[in-house]
């Protein structure tokens, strides 16, 4: 399977990266791991206490997502990128449910390094397909989690697809019901989204210590791999 960014989205984010963590052979429990549940409720239970967070929207991390929003044309304050989403959640008291144990590492990780981590599967995307990260022509079709409904992304607005099919919108907005992660799934690419200040030694790190957890957790073969403007284009 090929996985590439359009180089024109290099050229409007510089440096940006995209580190990918193959995983293969998943076993994916849904009912908690006691070790992984504790994991998350301590993600958690740090982000409640960090005073830096008391104005999510000028933590350097966040920052840097609602800037790149901007620039494609999306209100951050209306569209928040995934892990400003999840601590806002988190912040007001909410606790993050334990989906599966893939779910849950991939969140535990988001919190920890504030950093956007969007897990998918690939279990029903043919060997010789392709996935791509670029900009939208508001032709593709899109069916949120949880949904049946058929929606179109704006024209310009920063995708992640599969042909025509969106797998996630506004970049780590929203993910889509085709490739969300549920206990049948044996096969992911799990994205970790770096924009400065997170570097790409940050999100090689951060590829590195999530691998590792689902090799533990979920018995996976793990191979990670990065996408950026030297290389936009990787196979999985």
């Amino acid at each position: 399977m090929i996985y590439q960014i359009e180089p024109a989205l290099f050229q409007k984010y510089p440096n940006y990266v995209r580190g990918v963590i193959i995983a293969k052979r998943i076993v994916n429990i849904q009912n908690p791991i006691d070790e992984v549940a504790r994991m998350l409720k301590s993600a958690q239970e740090t982000i409640r206490d960090r005073a830096d967070l008391e104005r999510v929207a000028v933590q350097p991390n966040i920052a840097a997502w609602r800037e790149a929003y901007r620039a494609f044309g999306a209100k951050p304050s209306e569209y928040p990128c995934s892990i400003e989403a999840m601590i806002k959640r988190v912040r007001r008291g909410d606790e993050l449910p334990y989906i599966n144990t893939l779910a849950a590492l991939c969140n535990c990780a988001s919190l920890r390094y504030i950093t956007p981590i969007g897990g998918h599967a690939l279990d029903d995307i043919p060997a010789n397909g392709e996935v791509r990260l670029g900009f939208a022509t508001g032709a593709e079709e899109f069916t949120p989690f949880g949904t049946t409904s058929i929606e179109h992304p704006e024209p310009g607005e920063v995708i992640y697809t599969f042909g025509k099919t969106v797998l996630c919108r506004r970049w780590t907005w929203r993910q889509a019901e085709f490739t969300k992660l549920e206990g049948k799934t044996t096969y992911a690419a799990i994205n970790v989204d770096g924009l400065p200040p997170v570097s790409r030694a940050d999100v090689d790190m951060i590829c590195i210590d999530l691998a590792n957890l689902i090799s533990i957790y979920c018995g996976a073969s793990v191979e990670i791999k990065r996408l950026s403007e030297e290389t936009p284009r990787i196979e999985i």
